[in-house]
């Protein structure tokens, strides 16, 4: 019979320091998983010792066929079926929900992955319902949905509670505003492991971060240091009233009611790209995620003749207002400076008289109170951004009159 252990035998754990006889826990398994070791399929339930997982599945629910590149294509098309109605922008947007299934299914065995946000220009486009799609694959259970956090105090209140848990996901669902990048998230997106005090004791807890990120908004994205951390799926129903859409198909309920069977079409996908030797397509490096992520949720959607599922991710990097925008500035001020070092406050004496200078300033935050520009936040804005190359400047940290100045070099 199944019991709850003694109070006090759990206090006296709680308190330890040292847990000298007990096996390291490295986190939850709620399917067959991959061993980050040698790559092998763990399709035991229980504790592994190689792996420290714990697996808390039935494997009787999950059938692995022969992984050749027939049955590859039987599971491709197989998880395409579950998207079939949903009205996506572009072909890379869908190869995106794919990787975004593949991810959640994994990501027990990925040290990093990115989040994935579904964005819409309007309400009823299927957003909740698609990411609801997507956290099936991670789990039996539902998503863990909570509101995008406000401050970043309340992000790392908010992050480090949930992560206390081992969620399989936690979903921003219906964002009203940009994924601004508190530290918390920008580090559970890239770390593998976070340590935060925890609210209200004189304690901190250092907390896994293997567990999958999701988010859901109308016209809203990541922004600056989130862009690379985040690959948006774009949605775009192009009617009137996409609330009255239905989902004749039930995808949802498909893959609840028989997740074993999707579950396995993703690992198999998987083991056939690399029985078939692990081809690796020509495509731009992502940085954090170039390593076990694309090999396993980028790479073999490619070989199976799919767009690249971090396409929208590198042209939120390309295209970013961001990056546009501090591109025309180096622009204008080496139009108005060439290559000559130059002060903070000369900067600002000069765009007075150049309007294109003073509007390529304007367009970021270093005014004043008084709607004047602010010499102490311009150095900042330049401090922040030194050594940068954009559009083909690259902007320079330089002595200017004996004083700290700038300059923006043309490469």
């Amino acid at each position: 019979m199944l019991t709850d252990p003694p109070v006090r035998h759990v206090n006296v754990l709680y308190d330890a320091q040292k847990f000298t006889h007990l096996p390291p826990l490295a986190g939850l398994a709620r399917q067959p998983y991959f061993s980050e070791a040698d790559g092998k399929v763990i399709t035991e339930p229980g504790y592994n010792s190689q792996t420290h997982r714990f697996g808390v599945f039935d494997a009787r629910q999950f059938a692995l066929p022969e992984p050749t590149v027939e049955a590859a294509q039987e599971a491709l098309s197989l998880l395409e079926g579950l998207l079939s109605e949903f009205r996506f922008v572009a072909d890379a947007d869908k190869a995106a929900a794919l990787a975004a299934m593949m991810t959640a299914t994994v990501r027990p065995t990925l040290s990093h992955a990115p989040a994935f946000h579904v964005r819409a220009p309007t309400m009823g486009s299927g957003k909740t319902y698609l990411c609801e799609l997507i956290g099936a694959f991670a789990g039996p259970g539902l998503n863990n949905k909570v509101s995008y956090p406000t401050s970043s105090e309340e992000a790392t209140k908010v992050i480090l509670s949930l992560l206390l848990t081992g969620p399989a996901v936690i979903e921003f669902d219906d964002m009203d505003t940009d994924w601004a990048p508190h530290g918390v998230i920008k580090r559970a997106l890239t770390a593998e492991q976070i340590t935060e005090r925890i609210l209200g004791v004189s304690k901190t807890a250092s907390v896994s971060t293997r567990t999958l990120f999701l988010g859901s908004g109308n016209n809203v994205g990541p922004i600056r240091d989130l862009l690379r951390r985040v690959i948006t799926i774009h949605l775009d129903p192009q009617c009137e009233t996409p609330a009255t859409i239905d989902y004749d198909s039930q995808p949802l309920k498909k893959v609840r009611q028989d997740r074993g069977k999707y579950v396995s079409a993703v690992l198999t996908l998987i083991q056939a790209w690399r029985n078939a030797g692990a081809p690796q397509a020509d495509v731009s490096s992502i940085a954090t995620f170039n390593g076990s992520w694309s090999e396993y949720c980028r790479h073999p959607l490619i070989w199976l003749g799919l767009p690249d599922p971090a396409t929208s991710l590198l042209e939120q990097l390309n295209h970013s207002p961001d990056s546009d925008d501090f591109g025309n500035l180096m622009k204008e001020w080496h139009a108005a400076f060439g290559n000559v070092p130059t002060t903070v406050r000369k900067a600002k004496q000069t765009a007075a008289e150049n309007s294109s200078l003073m509007d390529a300033l304007l367009e970021f935050p270093i005014d004043d109170f008084r709607g004047e520009l602010s010499p102490t936040k311009l150095g900042q804005l330049l401090g922040k951004n030194a050594n940068r190359i954009v559009g083909g400047y690259q902007l320079q940290p330089v002595k200017a009159d004996g004083r700290k100045g700038w300059r923006v070099v043309k490469l």
